[in-house]
């Protein structure tokens, strides 16, 4: 009986075959594309100045305004009972629970600490916090929130820009360093 031979792919070549400089080469071949510098934020997310109120019952942490893709990264507080207006979004929301948890009143779902969340675009809802322990959840927004009265006529919007606005405005009234907001944005 005769065993086949690996096929050429397999083979482990001689140390000799790879020179060394084949690799240095290719590390120098390969360059970044990208423009923008990555964003990278400690994790001081707890530090109360940095959370900009939204409402009286809602405030964000934000960690990223991406202007040029219509997104925001930021994690969004709802105190204890506290409610987000309803609103659908016109582009997809990513969300984890990190803290307390909440609902929205037209499911019957709870999102606990350690829930993923994924809303597709157009879905109508009203973010309800947890009575005792409210909710903290990192959310990555694309699009845009638009806030709907009781038959789902548009009330009001918020977008990227809209966020970043009233966040640019709670950084300067607050004397926050204007650098830290603007390594922020992409």
């Amino acid at each position: 009986m005769n065993e086949a031979s690996p096929p050429p792919s397999a083979a482990t070549p001689p140390a000799a075959a790879t020179p060394p400089a084949a690799t240095t080469t290719a590390a120098i071949a390969f360059r970044s594309v990208n423009i923008a510098k990555e964003v990278i934020i400690d994790g001081s997310w707890k530090e109360e100045t940095l959370w900009v109120p939204i409402t009286d019952q809602v405030s964000i942490r934000p960690f990223l305004f991406d202007v040029s893709g219509g997104s925001w990264s930021s994690l969004l507080r709802v105190a204890p009972g506290g409610r987000l207006a309803c609103h659908y979004h016109t582009g997809p929301v990513y969300g984890y629970v990190v803290e307390g948890s909440w609902r929205y009143l037209e499911h019957d779902w709870v999102a606990k600490t350690g829930t993923f969340i994924f809303e597709p675009p157009g879905e109508m809802h009203t973010l309800v916090a947890d009575p005792e322990a409210g909710m903290i959840t990192f959310f990555v927004t694309r699009g845009a929130l638009i806030y709907t009265d009781k038959r789902g006529r548009q009330v009001g919007y918020e977008d990227v820009f809209t966020r970043l606005a009233h966040t640019q405005k709670f950084w300067k009234k607050s004397g926050l360093d204007k650098a830290q907001l603007q390594a922020m944005i992409r």
